[in-house]
């Protein structure tokens, strides 16, 4: 399942520090129209380039990448070191 939510927090140690949280829908409706609109491009390219053996990657991209993001859903990235404490969490 696509993440929806993308929470993002940045503090320092003993201060308050900030959050944000961004609708990540917003991002994947636009990468889903600019998909659409390039795949005959992306066709064509692989296509072309069936041959020289990097075609069969193109072809492949799509349903890499939807793998990819499809499984963002639930990542959390914790980085903390002497100045800074960084959350990411995809939800």
């Amino acid at each position: 399942m696509l993440p929806f939510w993308l929470r993002l927090r940045v503090c320092k140690p003993g201060r308050r520090g900030f959050r944000l949280w961004f609708p990540v829908i917003l991002i994947w409706i636009i990468l889903g129209a600019l998909l659409i609109a390039l795949f005959p491009l992306v066709l064509l390219a692989a296509l072309i380039t069936w041959r020289n053996g990097s075609g069969r990657f193109l072809l492949f991209l799509y349903p890499m990448l939807a793998a990819v993001l499809w499984n963002l859903s639930g990542l959390h990235i914790e980085a903390k070191d002497d100045e800074n404490d960084v959350l990411i969490d995809f939800a």
